[in-house]
């Protein structure tokens, strides 16, 4: 992937994030509590899988680093 569709997706995301929170909390505040509820799910859906990634991203980066000071010696 080339760097400006990754940061065209990275900024999709985040308003998307930002979209679904706000219109959770005030579809709750209006009173729609079940279209908000899944509004909210779908926000922790995106929230887990972009920390997993970015947790599972991160330790690979460790590994190699690892592994290419290792191969050094």
């Amino acid at each position: 992937m080339n760097d400006k569709k990754k940061e065209k997706l990275q900024f999709s995301e985040i308003i998307l994030m930002i979209l679904t929170l706000v219109a959770s909390f005030v579809l709750f505040f209006l009173g729609y509590y079940s279209v908000a509820f899944v509004l909210f799910g779908i926000f922790m859906a995106i929230t887990s899988f972009i920390s997993k990634w970015t947790g599972t991203k991160n330790a690979d980066y460790v590994y190699r680093k690892i592994q290419k000071n290792y191969d050094k010696w």
